[in-house]
């Protein structure tokens, strides 16, 4: 990602991690949040329709803080590295490596005793570097670009200190120079917050 837009990003995350968070059932603005999260990275079927073969090779990872805004509602923060999807046609082989910053409202239904569901649409700024290889010829164009992002998931709480996530994202139209419009790519991603006083 150009260090610009890192930084730009980095000191938001900064801000927003010292802004207080909510945990359901103790409501209390002494609280922020804080996690780390694994996935497993998915390219769209636009691949499928342009003849290629579009297939993640590696694991995804998200930094994330946000703040509970309200029973129903959060704001969040996060840091993402999408893996890499590989294409290979004849002699040419190009890879697409994607990372960005994500900013995300969460819808959330409480589930007493439990956790809660919630649903988050969001806004990412990301880089994508791609390398095209045939023969002995190596190109590498990098592309930086800005996407709408959604997802669902489910966080189960324990003792109003930690969650585990399971959660489903979509990021759209991550770049155009992999195929023509830009591919999607969904993520499902296992992860643990911790509630920090």
């Amino acid at each position: 990602m150009a260090l610009k837009k890192l930084a730009q990003a980095l000191a938001c995350g900064l801000l927003f991690s010292g802004l207080p968070a909510l945990a359901h059932d103790n409501y209390d603005t002494s609280f922020a949040y804080f996690g780390f999260g694994i996935g497993i990275p998915s390219s769209d079927e636009e691949c499928d329709f342009h003849g290629y073969d579009c297939d993640g090779s590696d694991t995804s990872f998200k930094l994330y803080g946000g703040k509970r805004l309200h029973e129903n509602l959060a704001f969040e923060v996060s840091y993402q590295d999408l893996g890499k999807i590989r294409d290979r046609e004849g002699t040419l082989t190009t890879t697409a490596e994607s990372e960005g910053i994500n900013f995300s409202l969460h819808g959330i239904i409480p589930v007493d005793g439990v956790g809660y569901f919630y649903g988050k649409a969001g806004y990412m700024l990301s880089d994508t570097e791609y390398t095209r290889i045939d023969g002995d010829a190596v190109e590498r164009i990098d592309d930086d670009g800005s996407e709408f992002t959604y997802g669902i998931g489910f966080a189960f709480l324990f003792h109003q200190k930690y969650d585990f996530r399971v959660e489903f994202e979509r990021l759209n139209d991550l770049g155009d120079e992999f195929v023509p419009g830009g591919d999607s790519i969904t993520v499902f991603t296992l992860g643990g917050s911790i509630y920090l006083d």
